[in-house]
């Protein structure tokens, strides 16, 4: 019989590490759109302006651009956490604006999977282990969940925005507030939609640099799942792996380390570090380091059949 192994760790943070800082939040806002805007105008300028020897040496400037594109995903996930700002909608919206610049990434009807995530993680009532423990291939993993996944929260938000008004609501909010949340996310995804077509327009070799920047980005999400919820067949059911290579940090800005999300979701994932600095200092890690991978490539073998999406039968 599986079993559901950590509870909350029984450590007293910094309460200062739960506030939301403005400057704190555009500075990070500032980061991940200097990851993704800075290596893709490069890339085009290469492709633009020198042979294609070099245009194929820049490639690596793409997979740094795909890592800003998703990045602007997890602003979504941090706005609708409450963490871009202490008003609650005001942080919605800015998660909304930065989140849209992925295409088809409709972060309201996201986070009514996501809000059920955190309140059942692993067991039979959390959507991400429905949905993700049922691919149990390499290729069902990169080419169809997050297709999949996508499409589910596009059509959330589009109930949400035109169906009527579900009471409870599925979030935290009004079901007035996530109705005009899930228009203005429509909207943005349509304004971002034109901007990138009129600029495709203007601009020579952004097509080709944007849809591999795309195609990039769409498999780090197809993959990140399973980084951080995939682990090897047995008894023990961990809620969830946090990926400690400084790089990992860098890349993800803080969000890599999902254990420490987990146990406390209200921290900006900028200081999720600080918080898993602390859970060593504490021993808490002491006899569970197999919660951690401290090697960056070797976090994306968790992708593979052999690592399933992991639930608690326990609750099944």
């Amino acid at each position: 019989m599986a079993s559901q192994l950590h509870s909350k760790p029984q450590v007293r943070l910094d309460r200062a590490l739960f506030k939301a800082r403005p400057g704190e939040s555009l500075l990070v806002i500032g980061y991940a759109l200097s990851l993704y805007v800075l290596p893709l105008a490069l890339f085009v300028w290469v492709a633009n302006n020198a042979s294609t020897g070099w245009l194929l040496l820049s490639a690596p400037l793409l997979v740094l651009a795909g890592y800003g594109l998703f990045l602007q995903a997890i602003l979504g996930h941090e706005g609708f956490h409450f963490n871009l700002s202490a008003n609650p909608m005001r942080s919605c919206y800015l998660g909304i604006l930065t989140s849209s610049l992925l295409p088809g990434f409709c972060v309201t009807g996201y986070f009514v999977d996501h809000w059920q995530h955190h309140r059942f993680n692993n067991s039979a009532k959390d959507p991400d282990y429905r949905h993700f423990s049922r691919y149990r291939s390499l290729a069902s993993r990169i080419a169809v969940s997050r297709l999949a996944a996508t499409s589910n929260y596009l059509h959330a938000t589009l109930r949400l925005a035109f169906g009527p008004q579900s009471e409870p609501s599925p979030l935290p909010l009004s079901a007035a507030h996530v109705q005009r949340l899930a228009r203005c996310n429509l909207a943005c995804q349509l304004g971002w939609l034109g901007l990138y077509t009129l600029a495709m327009v203007w601009v020579d070799g952004l097509l080709l640099g944007f849809g591999l920047t795309l195609a990039v980005a769409f498999l780090l999400s197809a993959v990140n799942a399973y980084q951080e919820h995939a682990f090897s067949a047995g008894p023990q059911q961990p809620p969830a792996r946090s990926r400690t290579s400084r790089l990992s940090t860098w890349l993800h800005a803080g969000s890599n380390f999902h254990l420490e999300h987990h146990f406390y979701p209200a921290v900006p994932c900028w200081r999720l570090p600080r918080v898993h600095r602390q859970l060593l200092d504490s021993g808490w890690y002491a006899d569970k380091h197999y919660l951690l991978e401290r090697r960056f490539v070797a976090s994306f073998k968790y992708a593979s059949g052999r690592h399933p999406y992991r639930g608690d039968t326990v609750n099944d």
